[in-house]
């Protein structure tokens, strides 16, 4: 223990304080424990740092509902991207689909005049027809998606507009090639009922004057198969029992021909025969005579004598 006595004190000075040097004081003061914060400032440092990990979370749930929005969208867009595709491809089939009738039996549909049908109206019609625009080309390439459903939509009303074209250009196709089949129809039967006079007249004149009466007989039946063809107005039957009858016809013609020449070659040799048999019996009777003569003749010379 230190002794009060052995305090030293400083000598004063001109213009400074006299200190008191405590030895002991000091020594005191070296054997207290370290400085501890109050209770107060360790609460204080845990609510920072509790405040610091809320705010780290946070934002750390900020970025991953960031992160998840982000990819529900890109999920979104890629399943709208899918869908428009689907519908572009209906699209393209439908849109083939049209252009081929365009261009196979529409074109050649619309190459028939109005001469060739019986109803002009349905020529025009068609023209119409196959005049008609087409709608615009489209895609798929759009970034958002309310602009993918406007793009849907877009596609959804040209897939209308091909199916009622559609209905509507093979309507009018139809209606050009029925008009025209029908003035055929017509055509054919006013031909037929040209070639059926002709029929019946020849029947009417060789009627048992024929050499074979099978050809007769087959004129005949094809006249009623043909009467049968016009009323049921189907073009390829009317054409083809049309053609039967002229060949008909014609076998009939010359079966009469056939008949003819034969009755003419047995009246000649009828007629020979006739002139042959004439001619020996006038020279039987002129040999008669002559015989007849020669035996007068003889007589008169024996009774002279």
């Amino acid at each position: 223990m230190v002794d009060d006595s052995t305090i030293v004190y400083a000598g004063a000075e001109a213009g400074t304080q006299t200190e008191l040097i405590n030895p002991n004081e000091i020594a005191a003061m070296a054997k207290q424990p370290s400085h501890k914060p109050p209770k107060d400032d360790n609460r204080k440092y845990l609510w920072v740092i509790f405040a610091s990990i809320a705010v780290l979370a946070l934002f750390a749930a900020v970025i991953l509902i960031g992160v998840q929005i982000h990819n529900h969208r890109q999920q979104q867009l890629a399943q709208e991207h899918a869908r428009c595709e689907s519908a572009m491809t209906a699209l393209n089939e439908k849109a083939k689909q049209y252009e081929a009738l365009r261009d196979g039996d529409g074109a050649a549909a619309g190459a028939i005049s109005d001469i060739q049908v019986t109803d002009s109206g349905t020529v025009k019609l068609l023209d119409e027809q196959l005049k008609a625009q087409t709608p615009s080309a489209t895609s798929c390439a759009v970034s958002s998606i309310d602009q993918y459903d406007a793009r849907i939509q877009q596609i959804h009303d040209h897939e209308e507009w091909y199916d009622a074209h559609m209905r509507s250009l093979q309507e009018a196709v139809d209606g050009v090639n029925d008009s025209k089949r029908l003035k055929e129809v017509e055509e054919a039967t006013a031909t037929l009922d040209d070639t059926l006079r002709e029929a019946q007249t020849t029947l009417d004149l060789t009627r048992g004057q024929v050499a074979d009466e099978a050809t007769w007989n087959r004129l005949s039946d094809l006249y009623a198969k043909a009467q049968q063809a016009e009323a049921g107005g189907k073009l390829d039957e009317i054409t083809s029992v049309e053609q039967e009858i002229k060949t008909a016809i014609g076998d009939v013609n010359a079966s009469r021909d056939k008949k003819v020449a034969e009755d003419e070659r047995k009246a000649r040799e009828e007629a020979q025969k006739k002139a042959q048999a004439e001619a020996d019996r006038k020279k039987a009777q002129d040999q008669s005579n002559k015989d007849n003569n020669r035996d007068n003749g003889g007589n008169k010379e024996n009774n002279r004598r």
